[in-house]
């Protein structure tokens, strides 16, 4: 790239919206399966749910021996179990029955794919082909600015009457904000000078963020949480563990059956790395003293195929030592039991080849990735793809400062430069509200619980924001000045958002919300957040915690997990999540 000498500034584009995977599905209309006797079966394998985890060896039974069957089962298991939708019913194709069938997440997933069961498919009798690859929500840099500039204004109304004593009287009016950026524009770039004078032809608004380099292009600061972490069903998932930030964030990786090449995956899209080197970083803590190692790898994959690339690995910081197993698969051994390795993977050469979907980062507990038990763990938090052939320090995505809102784009000029470099001015006018770090407003009322607790039955409400059902005598959580939790006797109890009257709808269905919470005396006792996909369970040490979710109710609600427990939430907050 030819620019020089420019800031850390960034310009972003939304080049790419998120999106869920269509697979098409075919199936021979006619006798697919060889030899084939009632009651027999079939598998299905790389089934990922909304939440993004794996299923593999699914049965798939009571099936006849037609494609229609095997068809109509399968995406009927899909949609109830595993959150996805079919595009069409099933059709005809010659001599082929297919249907359509979208991801309930969106984001790159792994292509389903059939097995043998106690039913032996016939050569050639299936297909599954991809028509559109799942894809994360893109933000591209498409100029590396010298200069940028954000403007917040509030216009005032004039109030001044008779009896304001000769002084004008004003009252808060409209706001509105000004952004505005001169940078280098790399015109060999794959977002090229046209697209943001498009935007200023057509007259659509666009989304504008003004932020400090975003580094890290993972955007979850938990090690799991979106469709691009791929958990094997070979392995279990411990969540929410503390991290070397003194955050919970961290998660133990567990082999849950003898196996080999077991992974846990993240995908990073293409758009983000291709034609530039990589540096994976991520922190590892050893389970024992003799589950104290992992293998690592990185691969750039297609649609329907993997390439391993070939890397370079070091200690940045802790115990432990590295090993190269071949020029792309890599070992760390001894690590500690007490505290932190940070480690980095670095691609050798660019990341580049036909048909890329995206790179995928592989995390291999124990120290034979072809020979797995289970007694082979690893402890990870904080992982950071960047571009670039060194790490630089941790980066929070959560934490990276932001302005973001719709504006519509008032002008652009280009001016003829050297090298493949040309300089750049636009400007954008809000339209609609600007939000700090992505997020909307608050959502809740009363959030430290500090209203009039009053009580109808065993039931605690603070009307109009919350209510504790306590379904039994043995359910005891109630209110004021915190929310407090306490059960005994596998009682029932949780707590809702509520007008007195009914459930308060702060939410809506398959939106991103952030949930920021206090907890300021635990005793025992767990919560699950049923309001979140998959009803979670939500760290509760004494302190600050927050967590990102996509909603699957329109209320919040958290409800009692286990026989007994007792504990405080002092504080409680609520924000849809736009970035």
């Amino acid at each position: 790239m030819a620019i020089k000498n420019a800031s850390d500034l960034l310009v972003y584009k939304k080049t790419s919206p998120a999106r869920a995977q269509v697979t098409r599905i075919k199936v021979k209309s006619s006798t697919p399966l060889k030899d084939f006797t009632s009651g027999e079966n079939v598998r299905l394998s790389n089934i990922t749910d909304a939440s993004g985890d794996i299923t593999d060896d699914q049965i798939i039974s009571g099936i006849s021996n037609t494609g229609n069957s095997i068809l109509t089962i399968t995406t009927g298991m899909l949609n109830s179990s595993y959150g996805y939708t079919n595009v069409s019913s099933v059709g005809t194709d010659g001599v082929w029955k297919y249907v359509d069938v979208t991801n309930g997440a969106d984001g790159p997933v792994p292509t389903l794919e059939f097995l043998d069961g106690t039913a032996e498919f016939k050569a050639g009798a299936v297909e599954i082909v991809v028509i559109t690859s799942g894809q994360s929500l893109v933000y591209q840099p498409i100029a590396y600015s010298t200069s940028a500039s954000i403007g917040v204004s509030k216009d005032l109304r004039d109030i001044t009457t008779k009896d304001s004593q000769g002084w004008q009287e004003n009252a808060k009016g409209l706001g509105s904000f000004e952004l505005s950026t001169d940078a280098l524009w790399d015109v060999n770039n794959a977002v090229g000078v046209e697209s943001a004078t498009e935007d200023l032809i057509v007259g659509d608004s666009v989304d504008v963020k003004f932020s400090d380099r975003v580094r890290n292009l993972i955007d979850t600061e938990e090690v799991y949480g979106s469709s691009e972490w791929i958990l094997p069903n070979t392995q279990n998932i411990t969540k929410h563990l503390e991290d070397p930030f003194s955050q919970f964030t961290a998660a133990e990786l567990a082999i849950s059956t003898n196996t080999g090449y077991s992974a846990y995956i993240y995908k990073a899209p293409i758009q983000l790395v291709e034609g530039k080197k990589v540096t994976w970083s991520l922190y590892l803590k050893a389970f024992s003293a003799t589950a104290n190692s992992s293998n690592l790898r990185i691969r750039s994959v297609t649609s329907s195929a993997g390439n391993d690339i070939n890397s370079s690995i070091k200690i940045i910081s802790g115990s432990g030592t590295v090993t190269s197993i071949d020029s792309a698969i890599k070992k760390i051994t001894g690590l500690s039991t007490s505290s932190w390795t940070r480690v980095q993977v670095s691609s050798d050469s660019v990341i580049s080849g036909a048909d890329l979907e995206g790179v995928q980062f592989y995390l291999y507990p124990g120290a034979l990735y072809t020979n797995q038990t289970t007694a082979d763990k690893i402890i990870t938090a904080s992982w950071q793809v960047e571009t670039g052939t060194d790490s630089s320090d941790y980066q929070n995505p959560t934490e990276v400062d932001c302005y973001q809102g719709k504006a519509f784009v008032n002008s652009v000029s280009v001016d003829a430069g050297v090298e493949d470099n040309a300089t750049y001015s636009a400007s954008f006018t809000g339209t609609s509200e600007i939000f700090l770090n992505g997020l909307g407003h608050e959502l809740l009322g009363d959030n430290y619980f500090d209203g009039v607790e009053t009580t109808s039955g065993l039931n605690k409400s603070l009307v109009p924001n919350w209510i504790f059902f306590n379904l039994n005598s043995n359910a005891l959580s109630y209110f004021p000045s915190a929310a407090r939790f306490k059960w005994s006797s596998n009682a029932n109890t949780y707590l809702i958002s509520h007008t007195g009257s009914a459930n308060l709808d702060v939410m809506v269905v398959g939106k991103e919300y952030e949930l920021t919470y206090t907890i300021s005396a635990y005793v025992s006792g767990e919560l699950t957040f049923n309001s979140a996909i998959d009803n979670p369970t939500i760290p509760l040490t004494v302190g600050s915690h927050t967590i990102r979710f996509t909603s699957d109710q329109t209320y919040l609600n958290i409800v009692k997990s286990g026989a007994s427990g007792e504990l405080t939430m002092s504080y409680i907050s609520l924000k849809e999540v736009f970035s």
